[in-house]
């Protein structure tokens, strides 16, 4: 049974199932794989667009042109977890598409790197991380949740309900109970992480003083402990809309 993150001397310590650290490392890889795509998508597109026949001597000016913004708006990705990672910076459709050319690239290089990053830390058990990698992982947990909550469909305050209802619900699993429970359990870990790196703020107080403020110290993967401190309240959607990923357009993640 994982339990919650907790401040260390050396920074944050979880102490995750050996089965929970290879799905969120499975996860994290699948994640990557589709952030990856989006490049052969991107430069696809790009190549489809232009003249098959074009002089090379144009090339160096094509590419500068591309990075002052000149080059035609980037459209958005096809898939609905890719548009919720990789998000408009604009409800204007032009603007929108060329702050992407601009930026898509650099934030979706990011993401691959926090994934990376959370792999790496997701070896170890316990799982531990210092000051600095923890925003890092709790970044790669956000896309995560957000590629989740893409995937079932959750938007709304009744989404999130139905949701948590699907994760604590009959043992008999289909693919959206068990991906349900899988957020829930990552919105939990989460939670317990922002939990532990903000117990030594001044506005929270000491170390003592907030030491038995992580909320539950346990969490299970199974549908009977899922839903713990995560229930609808906690694995609601306010985290799991386009805004909170960056929009392509920013340099937020």
């Amino acid at each position: 049974m994982a339990t919650a993150f907790r401040a260390t001397t050396r920074g944050y310590r979880a102490d995750l199932e050996q089965h929970e650290r290879r799905l969120l490392s499975s996860l994290c890889a699948d994640v990557i794989e589709l952030l990856e795509s989006r490049e052969d998508d991107a430069a696809s597109n790009d190549a489809g667009s232009r003249n098959a026949a074009e002089d090379p001597a144009f090339a160096h000016f094509r590419a500068e042109l591309a990075g002052l913004g000149g080059e035609e708006p980037l459209e958005p990705p096809e898939d609905d977890v890719l548009r919720r990672l990789l998000p408009d910076a604009s409800t204007d459709p032009e603007e929108a598409g060329h702050f992407r050319r601009l930026s898509e690239n650099s934030l979706r290089g990011a993401k691959i790197a926090d994934l990376r990053t959370a792999r790496m830390l997701l070896e170890s058990t316990p799982v531990t991380m210092d000051e600095e990698l923890a925003p890092v992982f709790g970044r790669a947990l956000n896309d995560l949740r957000l590629t989740l909550a893409s995937r079932l469909q959750l938007n709304t305050a009744e989404d999130a309900e139905r949701v948590h209802k699907l994760a604590v619900g009959a043992s008999a699993k289909d693919t959206d109970s068990f991906m349900a429970e899988i957020y829930t359990f990552m919105t939990w870990l989460q939670e317990t992480l922002f939990s532990a790196m903000t117990e030594f703020l001044p506005e929270h107080g000491t170390a003592a003083e907030g030491a038995d403020s992580n909320g539950p110290d346990s969490h299970g993967t199974d549908a009977d402990t899922a839903s713990g401190d995560a229930g609808p309240g906690d694995s609601g959607p306010r985290d799991a809309g386009p805004e909170s990923s960056g929009g392509a357009g920013t340099s937020s993640r």
